[in-house]
Parts: structure tokens; C-alpha cells; sequence
């Protein structure tokens, strides 16, 4: 059931990217039983999900459509906000709610983390789009570079 579940889910989110021309990105849910506290009712759901299955699912089918896709760190995707960079526990005031103590954004706390993941998965495009540098040997021995390198900028600023 769970496995039918995944390919429904994972086929449904790979054909979404492809029409819209967009990539994948998902959190790098490793770990994920150990780290998450879940109320009794929700145990049973969190134990029983096929986190990795998930993944595989979607990357498979992302390659042979040809869809970008990129794991994204899962840390503080649900406490900084998309606009200011602000990372901050008080920025989640309830469990399903944002609410940003620089700028003031709100809103649903799952669609905050969806926008940071997209973020993130931008971020990670870029990152694995850059040309590789090449060098090149120069008669004295030396090697020097044939474009310039360009540096990642965390995102994430202390309130």
C-alpha cells in the first residue's frame, strides 16, 4: 500500500515539475524518526512512512524525465522566514503557525518551509550548474583559471 502510495505521489510531483519546467526539491529526511516528536495519534504515520522510498521514487523518475532535482537540508526550514533571512524559534508561535519577529510575514507554517525548501533547491540548481573551473598549465608552470569562481551566500541572517 505504501509503496503504491509513493509512486502516485512521486509520479504526480515529477510530471508537475516537467509541465511546469521546473525541478524537484525535497528535504533530506534522514534521520527523521530520531529527531521529530509526534503526538500518539501521528507515531503510527510517521513510523510507517517510507521516507527514503519517497526519495528514491521521485529521483528516479526526475532522471529519466529529465527534471532537475536536489536534496535540501531540512535544518531551520520551518523557523526562517523567506523574506528577511530571520531565523528564529519565536518565529513559530504555534505548531502550524509563522508569524516573522524582523518583517512581520505570516502564514501557515508548512507553506513558509515549502518556500524555503524551494529556496533551497534554487540554491542547489545553481550550485550544481556552475561550470567546473578549469585550469590551464602555463609555459612558466603556473596554472591559471579560465573564469572566475563565484561563492555561496548563506541565507539565513540572526534577528
Amino acid at each position: 500500500m505504501m509503496t503504491d502510495l509513493n509512486h502516485q505521489i512521486s509520479t504526480f510531483v515529477v510530471r508537475e515539475a516537467e509541465r511546469t519546467g521546473r525541478g524537484v526539491a525535497l528535504e533530506d529526511l534522514q534521520g527523521i524518526r530520531g529527531r521529530v516528536r509526534a503526538h500518539r495519534l501521528q507515531r503510527r504515520t510517521l513510523h510507517n512512512w517510507a521516507y527514503a522510498q519517497q526519495i528514491t521514487f521521485t529521483r528516479y523518475k526526475a532522471a529519466r524525465a529529465e527534471v532537475a532535482f536536489v536534496l535540501v537540508d531540512p535544518a531551520y526550514t520551518s523557523q526562517a522566514c523567506p523574506e528577511c533571512g530571520c531565523v528564529a524559534r519565536a518565529n513559530r508561535p504555534a505548531r502550524g503557525r509563522f508569524v516573522c519577529k524582523r518583517c512581520g510575514l505570516a502564514g501557515h507554517a508548512d507553506h513558509i518551509a515549502a518556500r524555503n525548501i524551494a529556496t533551497g533547491g534554487a540554491a542547489g540548481w545553481a550550485a550544481i550548474n556552475q561550470p567546473q573551473l578549469r585550469a590551464s598549465l602555463q609555459p612558466d608552470g603556473t596554472a591559471r583559471a579560465n573564469h572566475r569562481q563565484l561563492a555561496v551566500v548563506d541565507y539565513a541572517v540572526a534577528c
